[in-house]
């Protein structure tokens, strides 16, 4: 997996991902900190969302990770206000646990191999009480129909990128067995019921 992102951020980066114009607003109205808090965008690539984050609230502190040490050196060089970490698919952040007020995780989790484990792992580093925003490609009902006919062969690259695909009910179940408790949801990117994305806030049950 770290190869292909490490070939892949060396293709982009010095470009800005075309979905980060419709993400950032959805993700800008449901973050506020109050100050000093600690923040994990997990999977940060190069640290563009954290970048913007930390304009918002600069009295936070961030970290970032990614398994594309690629993506991290240059993460580093752009920010060096923010610790950075390179990880590997499935094994054990680098952190202990209780350790953050906030965890980001956009557009990540269709990449992993071992989501259950992954959402372990990000309950066990994450505070009671404090919460996680997760945002992923959406695959209705609806719009499942529309792919079959229109576009399966495209969505569903077997040389693409995007492992797991996740409907709201597959989503909210897999969060919800890693110990995390809905508390809000929503869709972005064209109008629902073929949104691109779900995205949703969850808070680590105590």
């Amino acid at each position: 997996m770290s190869k292909y992102y490490n070939e892949f951020w060396n293709k982009y980066k010095n470009q800005h991902l075309g979905d980060f114009s419709f993400k950032w607003p959805v993700l800008k109205k449901n973050i506020y900190f109050k100050g000093r808090e600690r923040i994990l965008d997990f999977g940060c690539g190069t640290g563009r969302i954290m970048q913007k984050m930390r304009k918002m609230f600069p009295k936070n502190r961030f970290m970032g990770v990614d398994v594309s040490e690629t993506a991290i050196k240059i993460a580093k060089k752009k920010h060096p206000w923010a610790d950075f970490y390179s990880v590997q698919d499935g094994e054990k952040l680098p952190f202990k646990k209780n350790n953050f007020d906030f965890i980001l995780a956009a557009d990540v989790i269709e990449h992993v191999y071992n989501t259950k484990d992954t959402l372990l792992e990000l309950n066990r580093v994450l505070k009671n009480g404090g919460k996680i925003f997760i945002t992923t490609p959406y695959y209705g009902f609806i719009k499942n129909l529309l792919i079959i006919t229109l576009d399966f062969d495209n969505i569903f690259d077997p040389a693409g990128p995007h492992i797991r695909f996740f409907s709201k009910k597959s989503l909210f179940s897999l969060l919800k067995s890693a110990g995390f408790k809905i508390i809000r949801h929503g869709y972005f990117g064209r109008f629902y019921p073929i949104s691109r994305s779900i995205y949703v806030v969850a808070s680590k049950e105590d």
